[in-house]
């Protein structure tokens, strides 16, 4: 009985060492999710603006991004059977002002409040930028 003790004890020593790590990992794995959403994204909007001489406007830009095949269709059905999510973790903001837009400005902000996650964003010029940086010129590290 003391030798079951002892192993179950050691597992839940081990269990609560490694839990930070996870966590770290996890979070690390969605950030760079989200980057990697956010270029996919701006490399959409390049794509329609080849097509049409502006970028997307109105309510349903990602409807918009999949008329040009800019999209890729299995992201846009799981981000409709998703409640609007595009990236794991992450609310899309896009923001393209005016009827016939000649910019754009995507944000992503975390939906998970407790994993302590970044904000980034991204404008016309292409560059994925943390929302918390006090330097808005300086692009992210990515992982």
């Amino acid at each position: 009985m003391v030798e079951i003790m002892l192993a179950v004890s050691l597992i839940s020593i081990l269990a609560v060492l490694a839990m930070p790590n996870y966590q770290m990992a996890r979070r690390n794995a969605l950030e760079t999710n989200a980057i990697q959403g956010l270029k996919e994204l701006s490399e959409a909007e390049e794509v329609y603006y080849d097509a049409f001489g502006y970028y997307t406007s109105g309510h349903d830009q990602f409807h918009d991004l999949r008329k040009v095949d800019a999209i890729d269709h299995k992201a846009y059905q799981r981000m409709a059977g998703r409640r609007g999510l595009f990236i794991k973790g992450y609310s899309v903001q896009m923001i393209n002002m005016g009827e016939y837009p000649q910019n754009y400005s995507i944000i992503v902000w975390p939906l998970e409040k407790y994993m302590d996650l970044k904000t980034f964003y991204l404008v016309s010029d292409g560059i994925v930028r943390d929302w918390g940086s006090g330097d808005i010129d300086k692009p992210i590290t990515i992982y």
